[in-house]
């Protein structure tokens, strides 16, 4: 085994729907941490909404909080858009169906917000 840190992803986990015959939507809302030791962001009170239909299975919610806290110092964070896709392609690849994820990502160092909205499916 190496001393390389596993890829995010790797922490992904799923628990088997009791009931995937009852139409049901899931939303996690995480509260992000801060991920850029350099930039500090993302600033206190960004989420980052996680949506879906389950069938199957769900996401389990304790590997979702370490899969979010296994970004910090990644290189995906330099740029939110990139990071957003990246949990959206992850989920959806985890629990192979359709996922939404929303970033509200509050930016230090300038004065703004931003919204980062990605729906991806499974690999093919």
């Amino acid at each position: 085994m190496t001393g390389a840190p596993a890829e995010p992803r790797a922490h992904l986990r799923t628990i088997g729907n009791a009931r995937p015959h009852l139409r049901t939507t899931v939303e996690h809302v995480l509260h992000l941490p801060e991920l850029c030791p350099a930039s500090h962001n993302p600033a206190p009170g960004s989420t980052l909404t996680v949506r879906y239909a389950p069938r199957a299975h769900l996401l389990e919610l304790f590997s979702l909080d370490a899969y979010v806290r296994a970004f910090h110092q990644h290189p995906v964070v330099r740029d939110i858009e990139f990071f957003v896709q990246t949990v959206a392609e992850d989920c959806a690849a985890t629990l192979g169906l359709e996922v939404t994820v929303c970033g509200d990502v509050k930016l230090n160092m300038v004065r703004q917000e931003q919204r980062v909205t990605v729906t991806a499916g499974p690999p093919a």
